[in-house]
Formats: structure tokens, sequence, C-alpha cells
């Protein structure tokens, strides 16, 4: 099966049927072949959930006889009501790497999905689980599968801050290093027919800095501190990183909201397209900026999480990759700067023309995002 390659998102969306109905009518004409154990004289389908995203719809769908009940997602690949937006925006701020049509997404996403759950499913190892992919639909490729009763990453940070602790004494270590483990297993897995190639030199790593801290000059007018960033790390590249990096399949979006925890700390990855073959940093410095400079934790100008509470996570997740290796940390601050860049250039950009409160929020995010960037560099340094 070949991607689509339509003329315009406009017309392309405008020929799509992703009505509510339409996925019922799916969901109960495959039911029998989804779940073969359900009762069908007494088999229910219901939609209990519509969550719109800003790149994404998710309907969720309760299937249940007389003794069990399933949950069902079909995932949209765009969201109606912000494609205009997005679409308008998509070049006016640098970005590591350029965005596709979404109407595509779903393929590359049901093709990657389908893979782990065979993978990860085949290892038969308790610390990682897999998402049930049912099936894909065309026209648009929407993903159906089951819905995982974990709770996320993210939702178990929040419970997890200093505000948290006197209530909730549990300790995610075991989570993050399975996590880890999981990811160093992810990046064993070969190419898909439509990975792509992508920032394999170091060079890629020098102009992607030099482009975001450009950016960056522009939007806050605080060309100083951006140039200073910009040499610092161009420095630090020559001396540290080889003339050809270490790439692997990335998730391209490997944040807490991505990863389901069991209560025995099993993990189970989602949302991944495995669309580039690139530095297999950019996956833990991704992570790791995720736990660190969340945007709740930015504008509390870092009072949500202890500093030994986060040591102690990113600890455990990076020896759960590593494993008995030496973990080349000056690397991955190096990559932490640069996607800490990019979230900085998105954070302007998505503000620079917001209301009074919207513009002082920002001004607590650049000090914050500053005061992080040289704590990186010094680690570097």
């Amino acid at each position: 099966m070949s991607i689509a390659k339509p003329k315009s998102v406009d017309q392309t969306i405008a020929q799509f049927d992703v009505s509510e109905d339409r996925f019922a009518t799916h969901l109960r004409a495959h039911v029998n072949r989804f779940f073969p154990d359900l009762d069908t004289s007494t088999t229910t389908v219901r939609l209990t959930d519509h969550v719109v995203r800003r790149y994404s719809q998710l309907l969720q769908y309760e299937v249940a006889d007389a003794s069990v009940v399933f949950r069902v997602i079909y995932k949209i690949p765009f969201s109606l009501q912000d494609t205009m937006t997005a679409r308008t925006t998509i070049g006016e701020r640098p970005r590591l790497f350029p965005i596709v049509c979404p109407v595509s997404n779903g393929l590359r996403e049901y093709r990657a999905l389908k893979s782990l759950q065979q993978h990860y499913s085949s290892l038969k190892d308790c610390r990682f689980g897999a998402i049930s992919v049912f099936d894909l639909i065309e026209s648009p490729f929407v993903v159906v599968m089951q819905k995982c009763p974990d709770p996320d990453l993210k939702l178990l940070l929040k419970r997890s801050t200093r505000f948290h602790r006197i209530r909730n004494k549990e300790t995610l270590n075991q989570a993050f290093e399975n996590t880890g483990a999981w990811l160093r297993e992810f990046h064993k897995l070969p190419t898909l027919e439509h990975t792509e190639q992508r920032h394999e030199d170091r060079s890629c790593f020098v102009d992607s800095v030099k482009r975001f801290a450009e950016g960056l000059s522009q939007q806050t007018g605080n060309r100083s501190l951006f140039h200073d960033i910009s040499q610092r790390l161009a420095e630090s590249a020559q001396r540290i990183l080889p003339v050809k990096l270490p790439c692997a399949i990335i998730h391209g979006d490997f944040a807490p909201r991505n990863i389901l925890v069991r209560a025995d700390s099993r993990v189970t990855v989602f949302d991944t397209q495995r669309r580039w073959r690139a530095p297999l940093y950019e996956d833990l410095a991704y992570l790791l900026i995720s736990i660190k400079a969340p945007g709740p934790q930015v504008r509390s100008q870092g009072v949500l999480f202890k500093r030994s509470q986060l040591a102690s996570w990113e600890s455990a997740f990076l020896n759960g990759y590593f494993l008995n290796t030496r973990i080349p940390l000056a690397t991955v601050r190096l990559y932490e700067c640069l996607l800490t860049l990019e979230w900085w250039a998105a954070i302007n950009f998505r503000h620079r023309d917001g209301n009074l409160r919207e513009r002082f929020g920002l001004k607590l995010s650049n000090r914050y995002l500053s005061r992080y960037m040289q704590s990186l560099l010094s680690d570097i340094e």
C-alpha cells in the first residue's frame, strides 16, 4: 500500500467522511473479528468520548456484552478545526524536521504500531507491553486500536510533584528504567518502507543549532544570548560529536504522554510513525526535557519537582537505556540543548502576539529556559 499524496490539504479533507456513525458502523461490522470471545447476542457498541487535539481526533467506543467491556479507539490523523491554522503557520518558525500533509500520518502510524505489537509481543518480556492494533481504514487513513487502561507517565508525574509527595509515596524509578530499556530495544528495529534518513552528520547538528539560535534572536531580540549559545554549542559539537552520528529509527515524540505505565512498572509506548532514521540521542533528549522542562515546570520556574527527584529519574532512564555501558552524558546534553532550542522557539512563536497574560508567561518561560540552557552547557563544558 503506497502513501497517498493529495494535491492540497483542503481538497483532501473536504472529501472525507469522519462522522461518528461511520466508525460505529465499521466497529459493529468487525467486532467479532476484533474480539472473538464476545457474546454476539448481547454485544453493544456506543460512543463514549470524542477528543479533539491540535493535530488529531480520537473517537472512543465502548464494546460490551453481558460480562466484559472493551474500549476501542479510532484515531483520525488530523483535526478539522485546526488544519487551516496549522497549514498557514507551518513554515514560519524553524523546526528540526519538516511537517508533512497529515492525511498520510495514519498509514505510517498503522505500520509502526503493528510492527511494535508484533515485536514486543514476541519478546515475552514482562517489562514491555504493546498496543493491540485491529485495522486501518482508508479515506482517510484511520488507525483502529484497543485502548490500554494503564495511566500515562505524564499523569503519574503530575501526581509526583513536591506538592503531592506527602500523599504519594510511590517512586517512578523502575518505570523510568523500563522506559530506557524499551527505547534501547526500539532503536534496534529495522527501517520501514516509509522511513527516511536525516541529520546523520555532525554538521547537521551545528546547522540546526544555528537556525534555532537565529530564529530565537529575531523572536526575542536577545541576539547576544543566542549568539553565545550557538557558538558554545558549535565548539562543543566539534569536540564531542563524531563526524558520522550513531543513528536509529527514532520514535519522534518520546514524551511521558505517550508512555503508559502499569502498576508493576510495565511500559507500553504508542503514537509513533517510525518516520525517521536519525541520531538516536534525539529520543533520549526528548524524554529528558519533557520531564525537566515541561510547560508547568517552566511556568512555575522549576518549583514543581526537586532537582534530586529529577536526577533520580534521569539516572534510572539512562541506566535502563545504556545498561552496563558508559553513559555519554555530554552528547546527551548536546541534544538536550538542541531540542530545548526548538521548544524555546515554539513557545515564543506561539505566544509572541498573545494577550498581556500570555506575554507575561512568555517572559517567565524565557527566564527559566535561559537558566536551564546554561545548566546544560555547564555540564557539557
